[in-house]
């Protein structure tokens, strides 16, 4: 079945796509001193050959199963290293096999049969062993290196009954913080395997690290015995079914980490193999990374303006600082002390503060910062350099070689706002006119924003609307700056004749008609004029008001803008006409009239005879006896008039007296109306008012009417008189006419 499976396996491999590995398995790339000093250890470690018992060092010939190897696909985790394999080295690579196989004539490895019992295999055979031993100089307190591990196995034999087995022996002293020594003062001699999932003791196979359930026809149980949480660590692995991606293997693992503690200044042993179990076919194999196997390190990382938003790998004059993480890996019980110095165009004249020449980690202390602000010296130069030292570093257990770290400095970008038109233009020809403003940032660095001066709520656009020349402010930032640059635009209004009206009051008499005339001046342009309320358009509007009020109108120029005013229409009180006669005892044909009026600076009499007369109080004779009609026009000072017409009867034989006016006003004096007569019979007499009702009748009150009616007084105005005579010879005569009661 598993031979089947390999057939399958190089039959598909030969047909895959483009290669992503590739092995190189020529001398020297086949020595395992060689890989291990060339390839797998870093530049501070001093590895030598493992020696025999008796201090020779033990002879590793070349072999077919080892090579180095180097991937292009970073999905894979390893760009370089060691590959071991089951097999021909170049069996990793899709489309290649191996053919290398050797049955268990090699004497079986102890501390992989250790590996076998703890996954639970059911079967101890081992095939086709490849493997590296070297010694080590711990020169520090710890050791690592990066692995994946990947097997053919995965396409059918996931929890089976065995697993092909690999793992990392370190041997030595004091691994992990174990003593250093036995109970009899023996040197303690402890056999660590490094190969083990994170966070476990758990060694790193099929049935431990996979696709979380069993492939082929074997039971979880396997899986779970071998690892009770092999589910959960699926997330460990990376299934490559058919091997024709990546590598030529059905699946392998993310990139692991083999690390232990160590004891500074003791000598180690490292033993890394890997083996087939049951039979030599589904190969498996193992990728060590290049440079990975490390003792303690210092790092320098540079990280230019910490804290700022935009990314760059310089530093940027007058903004964020920039550091130099200084880190150690190891040897960290130690007290170190590094010195630095620094070389290139960059000086200390271009830093706030002096470049620090040295720094010190403390036992525990990992970690440390130097720290560079550079100032903006306003100079337009070329980018700087500034090269940092790091002189050799010697502590009690390490030695760390000199290094460098280059770092540039640049002009720092300047910002600026860009201020122009959106909509409008900048020259506007009325007051209040708007235009649109936009601010464009360009330049400087990292985040910018900014606001108008003159309303900090309108970041980009601004609508502004000047009723004189303006210029309008917009101040930015980036993320360097340390004070807001102010760019400006100025928006210009056309001198402007402000518009202007012109109030007035009309007066006019009641039910009479005027133009009211609105005059306006000033402004740009045409102007229009609009009477509120109503009224019409244009500067003229003729109204009849009943009483007095405000008429407003509005004029607009050609800029829109509005100017509003009134004019008063005042409509004035109604002057009255009201008079009263008096004929001379002696001649009754000889009259005088007293006028009443409200008003009479103007008046004219018709006594009903053709004459006329514009005195105030007239005396007129007439010719002869008779009914006349008597009128008054009068006229006050604006021109608003009234008249008054009424007959008088003048007659000779007998004598009637009827007054044109009384005062009822409580003064004792001309209290009472009555009608006096001589030469008749008798006599009856009665007053109305304005409307025709009788409101007092002779026989009422023999002492004449005392200007009440219903006991309440009657208003001030005219009234008029009916008067009847009997007179001899069986004639009765009428008279009727006017008077006026005055309070």
């Amino acid at each position: 079945m598993r031979n089947l499976a390999l057939f399958l396996a190089v039959v598909l491999g030969f047909t895959s796509g483009a290669q992503n590995i590739v092995v190189n398995s020529t001398a020297p790339r086949n020595n395992p001193m060689w890989l291990v000093q060339n390839v797998l250890v870093g530049p501070n470690l001093f590895v030598y050959a493992p020696l025999n018992q008796f201090g020779l060092p033990i002879s590793q010939p070349n072999s077919v199963q080892l090579g180095k190897f180097t991937c292009a696909n970073p999905a894979f985790g390893l760009d370089s290293g060691i590959v071991m394999v089951t097999t021909d080295a170049i069996d990793v690579v899709p489309g290649q096999s191996g053919t290398f196989t050797t049955y268990p004539t090699q004497t079986p490895s102890a501390n992989l049969g250790t590996v076998l019992n703890a996954i639970g295999s059911t079967n101890s055979n081992q095939y086709d062993r490849a493997s590296i031993q070297f010694n080590f100089l711990a020169n520090g307190d710890s050791v690592k290196f990066d692995y994946i591990f990947g097997s053919k196995e995965y396409s059918g034999y996931t929890c089976s009954n065995f697993n092909d087995v690999f793992g990392f022996f370190l041997i030595g002293p004091g691994i992990n913080g174990a003593p250093m020594y036995n109970a009899n003062g023996s040197l303690r001699i402890d056999t660590v395997n490094l190969a083990v999932i994170p966070g476990t003791t758990v060694p790193v196979a099929v049935n431990t690290i996979n696709q979380g359930f069993p492939s082929g026809s074997y039971p979880a149980s396997n899986c779970l015995s071998a690892n009770p949480n092999y589910v959960a660590h699926a997330a460990y692995y990376n299934s490559n079914s058919g091997g024709s991606s990546i590598v030529n293997l059905e699946g392998f693992t993310d990139v692991f980490i083999a690390k232990a503690g160590v004891k500074c200044g003791v000598p180690y042993t490292i033993k890394l193999m890997i083996s087939d179990v049951s039979d030599g076919a589904l190969n498996s194999a193992v990728f060590l990374g290049a440079r990975s196997f490390l003792v303690p390190t210092i790092s320098l990382a540079p990280t230019t303006n910490s804290g700022a938003s935009f990314t760059d790998s310089v530093m940027v004059e007058g903004c964020a600082r920039s550091y130099l993480l200084f880190q150690r890996a190891g040897a960290t019980s130690d007290t170190l002390t590094a010195q630095f110095q620094y070389v290139g165009t960059a000086g200390a004249a271009d830093f706030a503060s002096a470049l620090p020449s040295s720094l010190t980690l403390l036992p525990g202390q990992t970690t440390d910062t130097l720290w560079f602000e550079p100032v903006d010296d306003g100079i337009v130069e070329a980018p700087e350099l500034l090269r940092v030292r790091m002189l050799p570093v010697a502590s009690d257990c390490a030695v760390y070689p000199a290094d460098s770290v280059d770092i540039w400095l640049r002009d720092r970008v300047p910002h600026q706002a860009l201020l122009t038109l959106d909509q409008g233009d900048d020259t506007l020809a009325c007051p209040g006119s708007s235009a649109v403003l936009r601010a464009t940032l360009t330049g400087g660095e990292g985040v910018r924003w900014g606001y108008w001066e003159h309303d900090s709520t309108q970041t980009v656009l601004a609508t502004v609307a000047p009723a004189l020349t303006t210029t309008y402010r917009y101040l930015s930032w980036d993320e360097c700056s340390t004070a807001p640059r102010t760019d400006s635009i100025t928006i210009y209004v056309d001198p402007y004749d402000s518009l202007r009206t012109e109030s007035d009051t009309l007066f006019l008499c009641p039910g009479d008609a005027v133009t009211l005339e609105a005059v306006a001046s000033g402004g740009r342009g045409t102007r229009s004029i609009q009477w509120l309320g109503g009224g019409p358009s244009g500067s003229t509007w003729t109204v009849s008001p009943a009483s007095s009020q405000w008429f407003r109108y509005k004029v607009t120029d050609n800029c829109l803008i509005e100017a509003r005013d009134s004019i008063y229409a005042w409509v004035v009180p109604q002057p009255v006409a009201s008079f009263g006669y008096l004929q001379d005892p002696g001649n009754p044909l000889d009259v005088g009239f007293t006028n009443y009026s409200s008003d009479t600076l103007n008046v004219r009499w018709f006594f009903g005879d053709g004459d006329t007369s514009t005195r105030v109080h007239p005396r007129h004779v007439y010719g002869r006896p008779g009914t006349y009609w008597v009128g008054l026009a009068v006229r006050d000072s604006l021109g608003c008039t009234d008249s008054l017409a009424y007959p008088i009867d003048l007659k000779m034989d007998h004598y009637v007296y009827i007054p044109s006016a009384f005062t009822p006003n409580g003064d004792a004096v001309n209290e009472r109306f009555n009608v006096v007569a001589t030469g008749v019979l008798k006599f009856e007499w009665a007053v109305f008012n304005r409307w025709g009702l009788q409101i007092f009748h002779s026989d009422e009150d023999p002492n004449g009417w005392n200007g009440t009616y219903g006991g309440e007084k009657v208003p001030a105005g005219p009234y008029s008189y009916k008067v009847f005579i009997w007179l001899p010879g069986g004639l009765v005569e009428e008279r009727r006419g006017m008077f006026t009661v005055f309070r």
